[in-house]
């Protein structure tokens, strides 16, 4: 509907297609163009032969180091091998190889002849030389490796080597600075009283917690007897120290023996009885102890009653639980006296090791200091002391030694020219040519031959395509694509241009607007056309003739465009139609369709 009056895309990839085929003739020339330059080319290019052969570069198995190595891993080449590719492509080098071949050229030119490359995580290099003839290839690159294994010989003596020189200084240095380390780290340990801080450092802070915990739980056993001992204090003050044992008449003092010494076995027994069960030995044995002597004091008291003692008498005897608490108590306090020594002696232990950890830290780090310049040294030293027996090796064997792993041998094809690669560069320039200059005659056309070029030079779609004799069966169609860019419903009114003067142009014109306005009889099939249009709206259609007058065609609100085929629209009508595409609804073409 309304989206074919506002296109604004003008060149598609199928004006492209069409726009190709139709230019044909210019794809065909550049294509042979392009076919004929690379003959050509083909024709006028020198021969060109390329020997090729390999040199093993032999740095001794200890001339690779592990910076080398790694540089090989990470495809950079060895160092000794990137040195020698450097070597075979210098001027100096070459310029011997063309004085001894006998070319005259400029160096330049010459130089192009050579190529060295090094084989990837290896130490041999392929190189290549090229010349006009197989055996003059083979020649050519055969003494390029002569004159280059005589050129590193000659380097190797005119420039005798100072690296071991060198290399024996440093290592005289650097042996020097690591006695001076080494006797620094001596001297530092001597003057700490330390022999390996890191592990006395460990056995510092294990000790630490060891005495930490022990503090802890003898202070938790010393608050202990403090309460225990404060309970046994409260309940002696409550006992008596001595009780009314009996009354006797005159009791002898063998009497007075036995109860003490059955109230130190009450005492035994009673404590005895604190630690262990009734049925015991100890406490059997207490108990058949004390039952003994109570025996002996009845036989002394029964004699005593006997000899008509009259002295009357009153014992005391000491109070068992009175001396149990006692005895208790003189227990805990000197418990509590050895448990304060020992937390005196574990306290000033802690305070030793605490001002030992306080100055570990620094101790460690000037420790450390010391031994990482060590380790640093002695990790230069290492690796001076493996250059200093490479440069010795390489001194006693002549230093890197190239060996000629593979001679040039006659190449069987040349390398240039290359027909197939020129031939190939040369045809897809030359398509690429012929393309170009297709598309730039395309966009000079102008003429409205098929449905691209409508849309690329006015904009606006081809609504109907009429081939010549069959323009009364097609052109009811044109009214139902009307119909759908809203003839009848968005708009009533529209007027037929025929852009030539073409009678058969002219014929389709007025045989539209006669079939719109009903006058002309349809095809059979399409006799409902003109009720079609009027059902929501009527349709006014009328064509634009130069004896009509312009009012009507100015009012009217669409226009429909019709031309023969291959129509050349000049550039002030190209312009007319630009400014007037919201108002065009489309082309009809007339005519059949050139044969290309």
């Amino acid at each position: 509907m309304e989206r074919w009056t506002e296109r604004e895309e003008t060149v598609s990839l199928a004006w492209l297609k069409s726009a190709l085929v139709a230019q044909w003739r210019w794809v065909a020339l550049g294509t042979a163009l392009g076919v004929g330059l690379g003959a050509l080319l083909v024709l006028i290019t020198p021969k060109q032969y390329e020997g090729e052969a390999k040199i093993f570069v032999d740095s001794g198995a200890s001339a690779v180091s592990s910076g080398g190595q790694l540089s090989m891993l990470l495809g950079g080449g060895s160092p000794d091998v990137n040195t020698q590719v450097e070597i075979l492509l210098s001027r100096a080098l070459l310029e011997r190889v063309q004085q001894k071949a006998g070319i005259e050229e400029p160096y330049r030119d010459f130089s192009k002849r050579f190529e060295a490359s090094s084989v990837r995580n290896t130490t041999v290099i392929t190189v290549s030389a090229r010349h006009d003839t197989p055996e003059s290839a083979a020649e050519l690159t055969n003494l390029w490796i002569e004159e280059y294994r005589n050129f590193v010989r000659e380097i190797y003596d005119q420039n005798p080597s100072t690296l071991v020189e060198k290399l024996s200084k440093e290592l005289d240095a650097k042996e020097q600075e690591l006695r001076n380390l080494g006797q620094k780290i001596v001297a530092f340990l001597k003057s700490k009283q330390a022999v390996m801080p890191d592990e006395e450092l460990k056995q510092t802070l294990n000790e630490y917690a060891q005495l930490q915990q022990s503090i802890q739980s003898s202070e938790a056993r010393q608050r202990g007897l403090d309460r225990q001992l404060a309970e046994v204090r409260a309940q002696l003050a409550k006992q008596p120290q001595f009780h009314e044992q009996a009354r006797t008449v005159g009791t002898p003092p063998e009497v007075q023996q036995l109860n003490n010494r059955i109230a130190e076995l009450e005492i035994q027994r009673t404590s005895l009885l604190e630690e262990f069960q009734s049925t015991a030995p100890e406490v059997k044995q207490v108990e058949a102890q004390l039952a003994q002597a109570r025996k002996e004091r009845e036989k002394l008291l029964q004699r005593a009653v006997d000899n008509y003692l009259a002295v009357l008498s009153k014992t005391e005897a000491v109070n068992p639980t009175y001396q149990t608490l006692l005895l208790a108590s003189l227990q805990a306090e000197a418990e509590q006296e050895a448990l304060v020594a020992t937390l005196g002696y574990l306290r000033s232990e802690r305070d030793a090791l605490e001002k030992r950890l306080r100055n570990a830290p620094e101790l460690l780090a000037e420790f450390n200091d010391l031994q990482r310049q060590y380790q640093a040294s002695l990790t230069i030293w290492t690796e001076k002391t493996r250059a200093y027996e490479q440069a010795r090796a390489q001194q006693l064997v002549g230093r890197v030694s190239p060996i000629p792993l593979e001679s040039a041998s006659l190449p069987d094809r040349p390398v240039a020219p290359r027909p197939v690669l020129y031939t190939a560069v040369s045809t897809t320039l030359g398509l690429m040519f012929g393309v170009l200059m297709a598309i730039m005659q395309a966009f000079r056309v102008r003429r409205l031959s098929n449905r691209w070029e409508v849309e690329r030079l006015l904009g606006v779609p081809v609504i109907l395509e009429l081939p010549s004799g069959e323009v009364a069966q097609r052109l009811p169609m044109a009214i139902w694509a009307m119909r759908s860019a809203g003839a009848g419903e968005l708009w009533h009114s529209a007027v037929v241009v025929p852009l030539d003067q073409q009678a058969e142009s002219q014929k389709v014109a007025h045989q539209l607007a006669q079939l719109v306005s009903g006058v002309a009889p349809a095809s059979p099939g399409e006799e409902n056309l003109p009720e079609v249009l009027s059902k929501n709206g009527a349709l006014h259609l009328q064509v634009a003739l130069p004896e009509q007058g312009s009012k009507d065609m100015i009012s009217a609100e669409r226009m429909v465009l019709v031309c023969q085929r291959g129509y050349e629209v000049d550039e002030g009508l190209l312009n007319l139609l630009q400014l007037s595409r919201p108002q065009v609804v489309g082309v009809i073409l007339v005519g059949q369709e050139a044969k290309r």
